[in-house]
């Protein structure tokens, strides 16, 4: 019992965290028909603005967390200016778009390789101390990881219902010519689902980076766990998306038990694969909510 409740924990926290990389895959995919795949990329620098920040300039940690947030933000636009909107404008299509995000994803972690070198970055200087629940034992840094994701996604989520910014989100989400036609600025959409999708993953970012370390390719597992967690949960939703990148951080922790990290891995594409195939639309049933 004292493993399970463990377990438990763990899974709450790994689940958070891919339910808020999963929320932002959403945002950006479900908005802009998107398969942007350099997310990675802007995981990936937000880790490394914490490591400038907090460690070369020795500024405050929290300054390296705004640091990794708007990074990771300047990023995922740029990448939609300089790459994906001159290709919606010459009418590319979607393979030809995915194929450019995963250019953009290789050559991304090979430049930060040259700038930063092959060799690990860390950052420390949380006081991650240790918190005991009965039998179940969590650090400060998990609790907090699992707390700024699920509060971070229940924001946004307040932000696409309640807001009329977050309306025009899902009239361009839902049907981008009638929002065209009815005076909704599109393009600035574009910009702002990337802005915010890629802060929200340059947010899971700092935490991993203050959690381990930070690599070049650092974001190529989590972004696509991400991914997976989307199709998982149900593409209608935000709701949906972050529910299926908690089951599958709860699912990852369990297969702990009886089978190795690759072979978990293996079970993860085995459970997609029957959901896509006997419920297409996800374990959450919400074609144009949010």
């Amino acid at each position: 019992m004292n493993q399970l409740l463990q377990l438990i924990a763990f899974g709450i926290v790994q689940g958070a965290t891919y339910a808020l990389l999963a929320a932002s895959f959403w945002l950006i995919y479900a908005t802009t028909r998107t398969f942007h795949l350099a997310h990675s990329v802007t995981y990936a620098v937000a880790g490394y603005a914490a490591f400038v920040i907090s460690v070369q300039l020795g500024l405050s940690l929290w300054l390296g967390a705004f640091a990794s947030v708007i990074s990771a933000a300047a990023v995922g636009c740029a990448i939609d200016a300089i790459l994906y909107r001159p290709m919606r404008a010459r009418g590319a299509s979607v393979l030809s778009i995915f194929l450019a995000s995963l250019g953009v994803a290789a050559a991304g972690a090979a430049a930060l390789q040259l700038i930063f070198g092959p060799l690990v970055k860390q950052v420390p200087g949380f006081p991650n101390a240790t918190l005991y629940l009965g039998s179940v034992t969590v650090t400060r840094l998990q609790v907090l990881t699992a707390f700024c994701a699920a509060a971070t996604i229940f924001l946004v989520f307040l932000f696409i219902t309640r807001t009329r910014t977050g309306n025009a989100i899902t009239a361009v989400r839902t049907n981008p010519t009638m929002a065209m036609a009815v005076g909704i600025p599109v393009e600035r959409i574009s910009v702002l689902v990337f802005g915010i999708g890629s802060a929200m993953a340059g947010l899971a970012a700092f935490f991993e980076t203050i959690s381990f370390v930070a690599y070049p390719t650092m974001g190529l597992q989590p972004v696509m766990f991400g991914v997976i967690g989307v199709f998982l949960g149900g593409i209608g939703s935000i709701r949906g998306a972050a529910l299926g990148g908690f089951v599958l951080g709860f699912l990852l922790v369990f297969s702990g038990l009886f089978l190795s990290q690759n072979l978990g891995v293996i079970l993860v594409f085995a459970v997609l694969l029957v959901v896509v195939v006997f419920r297409p639309e996800g374990l959450l049933r919400s074609p144009s909510g949010a």
